[in-house]
C-alpha cells in the first residue's frame, strides 16, 4: 500500500528496502510479514520450512504506483502453513533477492492444546521510542538517547515484542498535517538499528498520545483518521477496533492471552472535572468489549496492555488515575466476575517500575500488578523529590530511571503453576532488578460480598 501524498524525491531508480522485513502476528497456520519498499514495481516474499530442500513457495505484491517511487508498504498474509515449524524466506524486488546481514525467519504456532504443556515463552515489552531528527526537534539537548538499545533489545532471546505506546513520535511540524503524520511514521521506521529486531520476532502493537497526535491528544483530534490509518499501515495486529473505529485487539500465545487497548481514540479530555463528568479513556463500546474478553479468557495470563499507568493512585500526571470511575469500574468486574490471572502492562511515564494494589486482595484473592516498562530511548525522567518517588503502591527496588526495557518469561510444565519471571534491563543489556510472580498467587477466590 503506497502512503498517499508522500512522494520521495531524488532517490535512486534501483528497487531498495526501505524498512523491514518485520514479522507481524503468527497463528498456527498463518503469518503475516511487513516490508516497506520503494522504486520496486514487483514486491515478491518466497519461502520454505527452514533446513528442508524443498521448492520455495511465493507471495507477490504489485505495486500500483509503478511510475513513481513513493514509499510502499507491503504486508503479506501467509496461509496454508504446517503448524509448529519454523520457515526461511526471501524479500525478491523486481527479481532481484535482497540481502540482509541476519536471518530472515519466521514460525508457527505448535498445537499444544489437550497434547502437551503449554510451551514456555519470553516476550519484550517496552514504550517511548524517539528517533532524533534535528530539522524538527526542539532545540537544545536532543530528546532522543542512544539506538544501540535496539541491538541489545534484538539479541535478547524472545518469541514477540509488545510495543506498548509513543512507538514513535510526532512533533510540532509533523501533527499539523497528514503529510507530517505520514512522514514521522516512516522516519521511525527507517531507524537503522531498527531494523534485526523487527525481523528477530513478532511484533504487536498499541499507541499513547505521540503516535496518536499532539501532546496528550484525546478523541477530537481532527486527524485522528490520518493517524490511525498510519498506525494500521505500519503495524502487523492481527485485528483493528471493531467497526474500523480504534485500533485495539487481542490474541492468545501459549497459556497467555493479550488485550490491546486503545486509549486515544474514544478519550474524553483528561482536564475534564471527573466528578462532574463521567470521563473515559475507553469509550462504551471498547469497555463492553474488554469485560466480555476478560470474562471469556481461560489464559492462566491476562496481560492488558495499554499506553498510561493503570493502577497508580499517586500521580497527577496522565493515567487512569484521571478517569477514577473508568478505573473503578474496570476492577470491580475483576472483582465481580472473579477474574484470575489479569496483570496490566502500561508505558508513557519515562520510567519503569512495578506497581501493585495489595487493597483488593482481601475480596479478589490476589494482588494485581501493572508494569510500567518506559522509556526504550526517550528522555528519561528523574522523580526523585516528587511525591511519586515514594509511591507506596511500588515493589520495592523497581524503579529504573534510565532508558530500559524489560522482559516476561513464562515456564513451567504443568497449567496453573506456571510463573512469570519479569526483568528489567538497562540499554547496555545490564540487569537492573528481577521479580517472580507464580500463576498460582494470581487465583481469584469467591469470597461472599464480592458481588
Amino acid at each position: 500500500m503506497p502512503l498517499w501524498g508522500f512522494a520521495q524525491k531524488n532517490i535512486p531508480r534501483a528497487p531498495e528496502v526501505l524498512s523491514g522485513p518485520m514479522r507481524g502476528y503468527a497463528e498456527h497456520t498463518e503469518c503475516l510479514i511487513w516490508v516497506q519498499t520503494r522504486c520496486a514495481k514487483n514486491i515478491q516474499i518466497q519461502y520454505r520450512i527452514s533446513e528442508r530442500n524443498a521448492a520455495f513457495m511465493e507471495q507477490r505484491i504489485s505495486n500500483i504506483n509503478k511510475q513513481t517511487c513513493e514509499a510502499f508498504i507491503s504486508k503479506f498474509i501467509l496461509t496454508d502453513l504446517l503448524m509448529g515449524s519454523t520457515y526461511e524466506y526471501k524479500i525478491v524486488l523486481d527479481g532481484i533477492t535482497q540481502k540482509f546481514d541476519y536471518a530472515l525467519l519466521f514460525k508457527t504456532k505448535s498445537l499444544w492444546e489437550w497434547r502437551m504443556p503449554p510451551p514456555d515463552f519470553t516476550f519484550l515489552a517496552g514504550s517511548c521510542l524517539y528517533i532524533n531528527d534535528s530539522i524538527y526537534d526542539r532545540p537544545g539537548k536532543p530528546y532522543g538517547g542512544s539506538t544501540d538499545i535496539l541491538k541489545v533489545m534484538a539479541a535478547t532471546p524472545a518469541e514477540m515484542m509488545i510495543w506498548l505506546g509513543d512507538n514513535t513520535y510526532t512533533r510540532e511540524a509533523d501533527y499539523s498535517s497528514a503529510s507530517g503524520i505520514e512522514y514521522r511514521y516512516l522516519h521511525t521506521r527507517c531507524a537503522k538499528d531498527l531494523q534485526p529486531l523487527l525481523a528477530k520476532m513478532n511484533h504487536y502493537a498499541t499507541w499513547d498520545d505521540h503516535d496518536f497526535g499532539d501532546n496528550d491528544g484525546n478523541k477530537n483530534f481532527e486527524l485522528k483518521p490520518v493517524s490511525t490509518k498510519c498506525f494500521k499501515a505500519y503495524w502487523g495486529n492481527k485485528t483493528y477496533g471493531e467497526k474500523e473505529e480504534g485500533i485495539y485487539s487481542s490474541f492468545r500465545y501459549s497459556d497467555a492471552e493479550f488485550f490491546l487497548l486503545d486509549n486515544r481514540s474514544f478519550r474524553d479530555e483528561s482536564e475534564l472535572d471527573q466528578d462532574k463528568y463521567s470521563k473515559t479513556q475507553l469509550g462504551v463500546t471498547q469497555l463492553s468489549w474488554l469485560k466480555n474478553k476478560l470474562k471469556h479468557s481461560r489464559a492462566g495470563f491476562k496481560f492488558v496492555c495499554i499506553g498510561g499507568q493503570f493502577l497508580n493512585e499517586h500521580t497527577e500526571k496522565e493515567s487512569f488515575n484521571l478517569y477514577k470511575r473508568e478505573r473503578d469500574e474496570i476492577i470491580q468486574f475483576i472483582l465481580d466476575q472473579e477474574i484470575s490471572g489479569v496483570i496490566f502492562l502500561t508505558g508513557d511515564r519515562h520510567y519503569t517500575e512495578l506497581l501493585k494494589n495489595d487493597n483488593v486482595k482481601l475480596k479478589l484473592g490476589y494482588t494485581l500488578y501493572d508494569l510500567t516498562a518506559s522509556a526504550i530511548n526517550a528522555g528519561s525522567v528523574n522523580i526523585s523529590g516528587t511525591e511519586e518517588f515514594d509511591n507506596p503502591q511500588r515493589v520495592a527496588n523497581t524503579l529504573v530511571m534510565e532508558n530500559n526495557f524489560c522482559t516476561l518469561k513464562i515456564s513451567g510444565e504443568k497449567r496453573g503453576e506456571r510463573i512469570l519471571l519479569i526483568t528489567c534491563y538497562d540499554e547496555k543489556g545490564l540487569v537492573k532488578w528481577g521479580y517472580t510472580i507464580k500463576e498460582n498467587e494470581l487465583k481469584a477466590v469467591h469470597v461472599k460480598g464480592n458481588k
